[in-house]
C-alpha cells in the first residue's frame, strides 16, 4: 500500500478527529529521515504499579557517555524529558550540557503520576495524561514545561504524552505552552486495555493536526511487516494491553512470519525485525521514520530489555547499526523533530527555544 493510498485510514483518537489529514512530504530529492527519541524519565520496576515516590533518574548520568556515541553514530537524538529528569538538579544539568552541544532536541514528556499537581489518583486510566480533566492537565504540563525551562535553560517546543496519553483537550494546550511537535502517536498498537487510546489504524506519515497554529504530528514508527501484513490489523485484538498480547491467529501469521507486528524500537525488538519493518514502510512510501526507546534502558538493571551489560552492548550495537543501515542502504538522514518540521514547512519551525 502506497503512503497517498493509507491517507483514508487516519482516525480519530479520544475525540480528535484526524480524518482528512494530508501526508506531508519531504521536498523533493530529500533524503528519508530517522528521528531516535529517547523518553527521558524516571526509573521503576515496570512489572509493579506505578507510584508517586519512583522518581530516581541515576540512568540520566549515563546520557554523557551514550550522547557522544550517538554523535559519533550520526544520531540527532531528541531527549523528551519528563518532571523527575527536569526537576532533579543532577539530571538537568546533563540535560542542559547536552542541549548546549547542538546535537540534540530537548522536549518535554508528561507522565501524570510524578508530575504536581497531584489531585489524581494514581491508575493505569490517569497515568494517560489526555484522560484527566483539561484544567488538571493544563496544570501539569505548566509544571513540566516550568521544570524544563528552570532546569535545562531551553523551553521545549517537541512534546510527547507519556504511554501515548494523548486526549481531545491536548492539541488547545499544547498551543497555548508554545508547542509545535507532537511525537504522541503510535500506529499498529491500541492501548485501550488499561483505558488509553487506540492507534490500531493510524498513519506512519507525518501531518499537521486540524489546528492553529499547526501542530506537527510525527507518529512513533509501527505497524506490521511481512507477505500478509494487511492481515496484520484484522486479527489483533481491539483491547490488547501495554504487554502486546496476541491472539491465536497473530500468533500464527507471526510464527510463518507471515505477519508481524513491531514498533521501531530496540526494546523487544531484533536489528533484522526492525530493518524489515523499516524496509516495508520505506518501500511503501513513508519517509519518516522515529526510533524510540526509554532512557533506563541504557543502564542495565532499570527495564526488562537491558538485564546484564551483555545485553546493554547488544542494545546500543542495534541503535548504532540501524542508523549505520538506514544510512548506507537508504541514504537516509538523522535530524531531530524540530530539524524536520523546518524540512517539511519551511520557515514555520523556530526549534528549541532558550527562554
Amino acid at each position: 500500500m502506497t503512503l497517498e493510498s493509507s491517507t483514508s485510514q487516519v482516525r480519530s483518537v479520544c475525540g480528535i478527529d484526524a480524518g482528512g489529514a494530508v501526508a506531508l512530504r519531504l521536498p523533493a530529492g530529500h533524503p528519508p529521515v530517522l528521528l531516535v527519541v529517547l523518553d527521558t524519565e524516571e526509573e521503576f520496576d515496570w512489572a509493579s504499579p506505578l507510584a508517586r515516590e519512583n522518581r530516581g533518574v541515576s540512568a540520566i548520568a549515563r546520557l554523557r557517555e551514550a550522547h557522544r556515541a550517538f554523535e559519533d553514530a550520526g544520531i540527532r537524538p531528541t531527549y523528551v524529558i519528563d518532571h523527575p529528569v527536569a526537576a532533579t538538579p543532577a539530571s538537568a544539568a546533563v540535560m542542559g550540557e547536552i542541549a548546549a552541544r547542538g546535537t540534540a532536541e530537548i522536549g518535554a514528556h508528561l507522565h501524570p503520576w510524578v508530575t504536581p499537581p497531584h489531585q489524581e489518583s494514581v491508575s493505569p486510566f490517569n497515568s494517560y495524561a489526555g484522560n484527566l480533566d483539561a484544567a488538571l492537565e493544563r496544570a501539569k504540563l505548566a509544571t513540566l514545561v516550568e521544570a524544563i525551562v528552570q532546569g535545562t535553560g531551553v523551553r521545549p517546543v517537541t512534546y510527547k504524552a507519556g504511554r501515548y496519553g494523548f486526549g481531545a483537550q491536548t492539541p488547545r494546550l499544547l498551543r497555548e505552552f508554545g508547542f509545535l511537535n507532537d511525537l504522541s502517536s503510535s500506529p499498529g498498537f491500541n492501548w485501550s486495555g488499561d483505558g488509553g487510546p487506540d492507534y490500531s489504524r493510524h498513519p506512519n506519515f507525518p501531518y499537521f493536526l486540524p489546528a492553529e497554529p499547526a501542530i506537527l504530528e510525527i507518529p512513533t514508527t509501527g505497524g506490521y511487516y511481512g507477505p500478509l501484513r494487511s492481515m496484520g490489523s484484522a486479527v489483533t485484538p481491539v483491547s490488547n494491553t501495554r504487554r502486546r498480547r496476541e491472539t491465536g491467529p497473530a500468533m500464527l501469521l507471526r510464527r510463518l512470519r507471515l505477519a508481524r507486528r513491531a514498533m521501531l524500537s530496540p526494546e523487544g525488538f531484533s536489528l533484522p525485525e526492525l530493518q524489515a519493518l523499516a524496509a516495508t514502510l520505506l518501500a511503501g512510501g513513508i519517509e519518516v521514520l522515529s526510533l524510540s526507546f526509554h532512557s533506563p534502558s541504557l543502564q542495565v538493571g532499570h527495564t526488562p530489555f537491558v538485564r546484564t551489560e551483555r545485553e546493554l552492548q547488544a542494545f546500543e550495537a542495534t541503535i548504532r547499526e540501524f542508523a549505520h543501515w538506514f544510512r548506507r542502504e537508504h541514504r537516509g538522514r538523522c535530524m531531530t523533530a524540530s530539524e524536520l518540521r523546518a524540512a517539511l514547512a519551511p520557515g514555520d519551525a523556530p526549534g528549541a527555544r532558550r527562554p
